[in-house]
């Protein structure tokens, strides 16, 4: 819709009004960079497949036959580049009467690049919102972020928790998942270090009290040392998660699988209407994003 005098009648008054003011939107982004790979493309679809390794070794007797095992390749999974855009008008009178605001087309620029960056945060926050939804956003064997898995060799492996509030023995279960649960497609046993923990702000004063309290276990009336401490997990809050209760943790190989594609950087324009006498002020960006594996992303949906 188009800015008139109208609907900045204040900005064109002869009313002598204090600057105007306006409240930035970027103290609601999250850290999402810390967790997500950025890679650049040229292309509008990517597509990145994985292979199976070998499987173990077999003991071989006396003149036996070598025991012989195929390397095999998993599904593609395709990043789609998308485009975001925002875009506003100013008429000729908006500019050219207003008294009080001699930088709006400026402001209007930082406006835009707030709210491209506002989706952005949004998007890479979608990946855990969706994380647990069938059907909503699949990896290549078309299941979930956070459900359970079928691997290669068919086994299965389950990277969602059982439903559990956020407490110092969940915390430990999720923990101990990365030494005891992960499985490579062909049945060897992986292992990685949790890294970070990603949660809701409301959330905020239970992940101090886990990942802060030195002497005694928090909310319990044990006297050992808290021994989450040792993994040094870094809290990562997020505001964008749709559901307060879910809470993930993520490997340190996590980072390498949360794929953020950059087609297109912010970009703004402006150019004169001529008809209707006015400005046009345009953003877009382009952009892909998504997991390519699960292996290192565990879930708990909370409770």
């Amino acid at each position: 819709m188009p800015s008139t005098t109208y609907s900045l009648a204040k900005a064109v008054s002869i009313t002598d009004y204090m600057p105007a003011f306006r409240q930035s939107e970027k103290l609601q982004l999250w850290d999402w960079q810390k967790l997500f790979t950025e890679k650049s493309t040229n292309r509008a679809t990517e597509q990145v497949f994985s292979w199976n390794g070998l499987p173990v070794a077999r003991r071989t007797g006396e003149l036996e036959p070598i025991y012989y095992a195929d390397i095999s390749e998993n599904a593609a999974t395709t990043f789609t580049v998308r485009k975001y855009t925002l875009s506003t008008m100013m008429s000729h009178e908006a500019i050219k009467d207003n008294q009080h605001l001699p930088e709006l087309m400026k402001e209007a620029g930082s406006c835009a690049g707030e709210s491209q960056e506002y989706i952005r945060a949004e998007s890479m926050a979608s990946v855990f919102n969706n994380a647990f939804t069938a059907g909503a956003t699949a990896g290549y064997d078309s299941a979930a972020l956070c459900s359970t898995h079928t691997l290669k060799n068919g086994q299965s492996y389950n990277n969602a928790l059982t439903a559990a509030s956020l407490t110092f023995n969940n915390l430990w279960l999720a923990i101990n998942h990365f030494e005891t649960a992960p499985y490579s497609h062909s049945g060897l046993y992986l292992k990685d270090t949790p890294k970070y923990l990603v949660y809701h702000p409301s959330k905020e004063k239970e992940v101090r009290a886990l990942l802060r309290t030195t002497e005694g276990q928090p909310g319990t009336a044990n006297n050992d040392l808290n021994s989450i401490r040792d993994y040094k997990l870094e809290p990562i809050s997020c505001r964008f998660l749709s559901t307060s209760t879910n809470w993930f943790v993520l490997g340190a190989k996590a980072k390498k699988d949360l794929i953020y594609l950059k087609r297109e950087a912010v970009s703004t324009a402006s150019e004169d209407d001529f008809d209707r006498m006015a400005v046009k002020f345009r953003s877009y960006q382009r952009y892909a994003f998504g997991f390519r594996d699960f292996t290192w992303i565990l879930g708990n949906p909370g409770a």
